[in-house]
């Protein structure tokens, strides 16, 4: 049954059908210019950006340069996240407007057709249009394919914002255990227990001023620089320091700052003759060492693994390969039980190995998937099954750290990832700037429950406990979010960038940045600032909290904050 409209009706509808058409193409055409420019423009590449930030950090006190850079950043931020929207969106908008088009161009002809001309041929004028509208059709189509086509072929290489897991889930393995509670004296690794981020015991000074000599239990210079956070067990601190080829790992008294010996991690059989590129203010150590109290084990970014026992004597030492990467080798080592565990990112290849600590022969190793990143494995105990969990890119996936086996991986990260994730009892968080914040499900088929691009670190870990999630980003800002729903509680802006990984305290937030300043902070639904600490020197190493004192690197020296 054909339903005939009127000649007023068709007006409308030719009308309808020119806003539909004009409403795809100009969708179309942006959907075509922002997928170039998510393909083509890095945002942290911006000429002017870099230049400004090249100045900041040859004045890291400039307050106005400090704003600059944020509100740049901030910028860049938008306008990326605007494109990437664009992408998402424009392909359902255009197809609804072809759609629109469509049914008013058939109508339309329809009707004409109902209505021939009694004598002789078709107009001219009648001819010229139906050709016309043959023309707009097509070329409407043409654009509407190679839009709609190139950005599901291309989306796969943008950071996926739909909240659903694209990665593939798997059995999970492995014993059930508790998650160990974190040690009030012990700080065995890069952000302590398991790399968690989460300090045991209470009565931590919250007041000091290095130059003052206020809470200042004492000062120790570093030989040799790095960027390697300070690790404790029992009255020992480990840190690591290289120049030039030499790689070294330091033993502290913890009670008076003085250097008990230092281990050598150089000539080791198979060293490269060539260093590979690494940051200029770090060197070659950058990783964390670990500890299980009987022996300390250290990698460098020349791919040098060594393990000491506690007195200083080598066990055993052996070069794995060197880690060469975009910015050089950053991630940090992580024992659990016999076995120690390494993060090795190369643009060859990426893996996860497992050495017997007492040995030093490789257990296992397991290729992971995707490009190299440089942040650190976590250790996590869900449902009573620990899991090695490692933010990777584009894959977060968790691992079973006695056999190597990998037992889930979702793929939401890209870019240069480099925070390690966070984790409670029930949840993973995984986060990259200039991507977004995850929060990831492990359990019972793994799947992500929420996720936000508002505040993402560039370097800085985030940390969580079963209530909040806290992260602090280059920019200078801090933003605590509900773990469990992902509601932004509170932000707030210091002026200062963040490198080091923020540490929960009791009900505190300690938060060190790039200016050697901590600024306290209540771990709660609401903001409130508690206190804020000089240190006196350039920091981004994370602080190590260990029975009532807290330790941090400077640039060039070791700090012990201490009330006695």
């Amino acid at each position: 049954m054909k339903i005939i409209f009127t000649g007023k009706d068709i007006n409308i509808l030719k009308v309808v059908s020119q806003i539909s058409g004009g409403f795809a193409l100009i969708v179309a055409m942006t959907m075509i210019f922002s997928l170039v420019q998510l393909k083509t423009v890095n945002p942290l590449d911006n000429p002017v950006l870099l230049s400004v930030k090249e100045q900041y950090d040859r004045d890291p006190s400039n307050a106005e340069k400090a704003e600059q850079v944020r509100a740049m950043d901030l910028m860049a931020r938008k306008a990326y996240f605007t494109s990437r929207w664009q992408v998402e969106t424009g392909s359902y908008l255009l197809i609804a407007g072809v759609i629109i088009f469509i049914i008013c161009q058939l109508i339309i002809a329809q009707n004409e057709k109902t209505n021939p001309v009694l004598t002789g041929s078709k107009p001219d004028a009648l001819l010229r249009q139906e050709k016309n509208r043959r023309y707009l059709i097509s070329a409407v189509a043409v654009i509407f394919i190679s839009a709609f086509a190139a950005s599901f072929f291309l989306r796969a290489d943008l950071p996926d914002i739909s909240g659903k897991s694209s990665g593939s889930s798997k059995k999970e393995a492995g014993s059930n255990e508790e998650a160990p509670k974190p040690d009030k004296i012990n700080w065995p690794s890069f952000r302590g227990q398991d790399s968690r981020g989460i300090a045991g015991g209470s009565g931590y000074p919250a007041e000091w001023d290095a130059a003052g000599g206020k809470n200042i239990g004492w000062k120790t210079e570093v030989p040799k620089k790095g960027k390697s956070s300070p690790v404790i067990w029992d009255d020992k601190i480990f840190i690591t320091g290289a120049q030039e080829r030499t790689c070294d790992v330091y033993c502290i008294d913890k009670k008076t700052g003085k250097i008990l010996w230092t281990g050598s991690a150089s000539d080791i059989p198979g060293e490269p003759a060539v260093l590979p590129k690494t940051d200029p203010d770090a060197g070659l150590a950058v990783s964390t060492v670990a500890t299980n109290g009987k022996v300390v084990c250290a990698v460098f970014s020349n791919g040098n693994l060594v393990c000491f026992d506690m007195d200083g004597k080598r066990k055993w030492a052996q070069n794995i390969g060197v880690p060469e990467n975009s910015y050089g080798y950053a991630s940090s080592l992580v024992i659990y039980k016999n076995v120690l565990l390494v993060q090795f990112d190369s643009n060859i290849k990426i893996s996860l190995m497992g050495f017997d600590i007492e040995t030093g022969n490789r257990k296992w190793e397991t290729l992971r998937h995707g490009h190299a990143v440089w942040s650190s494995p976590v250790l996590a105990y869900f449902a009573g099954k620990p899991e090695l969990i490692i933010n990777g890119n584009p894959y977060v996936s968790g691992y079973d750290p006695s056999s190597g086996k990998e037992l889930w991986e979702v793929e939401c990260m890209s870019g240069d990832v480099a925070p390690s994730v966070a984790v409670n009892s029930t949840m993973t968080y995984a986060v990259t700037d200039y991507a977004k914040l995850v929060a990831i499900k492990p359990a019972n088929g793994v799947s992500i429950i929420w996720e936000d691009n508002t505040y993402t670190p560039d370097v800085s870990s985030p940390v969580a406990n079963d209530q909040f999630l806290f992260v602090s980003t280059g920019n200078g800002d801090v933003a605590c979010y509900n773990a469990l729903k992902g509601d932004t509680l509170w932000t707030h802006y210091f002026q200062n960038p963040f490198y080091a990984s923020p540490i929960i305290v009791d009900d505190m937030i300690y938060l060190l940045d790039r200016n050697g300043i901590m600024h306290i902070v209540k771990a709660g639904s609401k903001f409130s600032l508690i206190a804020e600490s000089p240190l006196g020197e350039a920091a981004d190493c994370t602080p190590a909290f260990s029975d009532k004192k807290i330790y941090i690197r400077g640039k060039k020296n070791l700090y012990c904050i201490s009330k006695n």
